[in-house]
């Protein structure tokens, strides 16, 4: 009885354990996934933000890590700020978050799935002017977790991004340690040691050094040569503690740029150094900074004075002590002569002869350069000067003898345009085609002879002649003037094409036949001279000579050859 009893009692306990087991199981299997607190309760382990008019009041540890590793590193942020950068991260996974965030209060508590689909949750809940937004990561039990990812996705983003950055970087980049090894390169680093044989048989760590058999270099530069070609880099370094970050940037164009400047300078140098030209070039300050030594050949300047880089003001001083200027009328205003040449020559203004006591000539120039210099150009033109004097001198001889014949004469080019007319011809038909801007040349002087002339045919004759140019007989002719004075025309051809026409007045030209006339009858009429000898009477040398009858002889008159009719 007492053990049916007791059998009985650990049936029954059994049996209540039993189902009491099943229920708790059923109960756990039956209960739903724990959905975030949405209350404003602490929340260490939550994604948890409150703000108050887009104003951050407060948020969780795990809330202000992803602030920090979203917010830009070199920009200060601020309460206000952070709502604009979670709302920009938000916004990538949650469509319309911030139409559904602005209407909040009325709408009331929500939460928003991503649309990523990384699990993420969006909770936002309005209460008492506060505005509560909570991340949850539904992938996984544990707010802890959620927050952890979040953060590593973010920095394995930003990971990403560096990586990415410094394989393509130009620069080569390497990290050495206290030993001078190298711990770490970056890609172009890696390829710049591809094509060296040591480097192909060795390429582990540590990697060999580029630059260890660089020469000394100037200061912040580096080189090797590799396939016959020498590579140039700029270079920095940051220390680290026991480590240091190189930086090497590639100025192959710039050490050319360097080398082609050094060598056009040189082939100037060269250039100034040959010039016959005084060069003088001073900067924006007035300083000489470059000269050449024609300068000292022409000026007798000392070179170590024009080594000193002296002044604007003391050069001209100089010349002016050495008597290599002209001397000034009035001294006092030298000085503000000086600084009108200068200014002028700052403008390209400045063109001078300056004749010096020696009588030699300088041409001076000068020339505005870029960056307020200028440069000052003298040049020796004494021959040039002579030659031009000794030119002007003859043309102004040629123009007076022109100007004293009897004879208007008038010479035309090629083009027919006047190039020469003496003071008779302008006295004669009263106008100066080389003075006259409005003159047209040959034409307009044909109209005016007609115009001013008895009608004739000879102006058609002579257009003619002139329309041909050929190597033809001078053509004359004689016209009446309107006043009725008959004058004797000419035209010939002379050399380049060029074409000469005298006016001669007929009354002048017959008293120059009659002269000569009465001088042929004068020496025909002359007695004969008589020869007196010692032994007898004076004979006529007619009486010693055979007669011999006279033969006819067509007459000519006798001209004494080289002499000339003057005024």
């Amino acid at each position: 009885m007492t053990q049916a009893a007791i059998l009985g009692i650990i049936i029954t306990l059994t049996a209540t354990l039993v189902v009491l087991g099943s229920l708790a199981i059923f109960a756990g299997l039956s209960r739903p996934r724990r959905m975030p607190d949405m209350g404003f309760g602490p929340a260490d382990q939550d994604v948890v933000f409150i703000f108050r008019d887009h104003d951050l009041i407060d948020c969780s540890d795990p809330a202000r890590a992803l602030l920090k590793s979203l917010a830009a590193p070199d920009k200060a942020t601020d309460a206000h700020s952070d709502y604009v950068v979670l709302l920009q991260y938000l916004a990538r996974r949650f469509p319309d978050v911030q139409s559904r965030l602005a209407g909040l209060a009325q709408s009331g508590p929500w939460e928003m799935p991503s649309h990523t689909g990384d699990g993420l949750v969006l909770g936002a809940r309005f209460h008492k002017g506060l505005m509560q937004l909570r991340l949850t990561d539904t992938l996984d039990e544990g707010a802890l977790l959620a927050i952890d990812r979040l953060s590593h996705d973010a920095q394995q983003k930003e990971l990403k991004t560096l990586r990415a950055v410094v394989r393509n970087l130009p620069t080569l980049v390497w990290q050495s340690d206290a030993h001078g090894n190298i711990i770490w390169a970056n890609t172009a680093y890696i390829q710049a040691l591809q094509g060296f044989e040591q480097a192909d048989h060795a390429l582990a760590w540590p990697l060999p050094d580029l630059f260890a058999q660089t020469e000394t270099l100037p200061e912040n530069r580096l080189a090797f040569e590799k396939q016959g070609q020498t590579h140039w880099f700029s270079h920095n370094q940051l220390e680290e503690g026991a480590y240091v970050t190189h930086f090497a940037t590639p100025i192959d164009a710039a050490v050319q740029s360097e080398a082609a400047r050094r060598e056009t300078l040189q082939i100037l140098t060269r250039t100034f150094a040959c010039l016959p030209i005084g060069l003088a070039l001073f900067d924006a300050e007035r300083r000489l900074q470059v000269f050449n030594p024609a300068l000292v050949d022409l000026t007798g300047l000392e070179p170590l004075f024009l080594a000193a880089r002296p002044s604007f003001e003391q050069v001209l001083y100089a010349l002016r002590e050495i008597r290599m200027l002209p001397e000034p009328k009035n001294f006092n205003s030298w000085r503000n002569d000086i600084l009108d040449m200068e200014k002028a020559a700052a403008n390209g203004d400045y063109a001078e002869e300056w004749c010096l006591d020696d009588g030699r000539t300088y041409l001076v120039n000068g020339r505005p350069q870029p960056n307020g210099a200028i440069a000052l150009f003298i040049q020796d033109v004494t021959t040039e000067a002579s030659l031009a004097r000794s030119f002007r001198a003859e043309i102004e001889t040629a123009h007076k003898v022109l100007d004293h014949l009897q004879q208007g004469i008038v010479v035309f080019g090629l083009g027919g345009q006047a190039l020469l007319a003496n003071a008779q011809y302008v006295q004669l038909w009263k106008t100066d085609p080389c003075t006259d801007l409005a003159d047209k040349g040959l034409p307009q002087a044909l109209r005016h002879w007609s115009d001013n002339s008895a009608p004739t045919a000879f102006w058609a004759q002579l257009a003619e002649f002139l329309s041909t140019q050929t190597d033809r007989a001078p053509v004359t002719g004689t016209i009446t003037l309107q006043s009725g004075t008959s004058v004797n025309v000419t035209g010939n051809w002379l050399s380049g094409g060029n074409i000469m026409l005298s006016f001669q007045y007929a009354e002048k030209a017959a008293g120059r036949d009659r002269r000569e006339q009465d001088l042929q009858i004068d020496l025909l009429n002359r007695p004969e001279p008589i020869l007196r000898f010692p032994e007898g009477e004076p004979r006529h040398l007619s009486s010693e000579r055979p007669h011999i009858p006279d033969a006819p002889r067509k007459p000519r008159s006798a001209r004494h050859v080289g002499t000339r009719v003057r005024a």
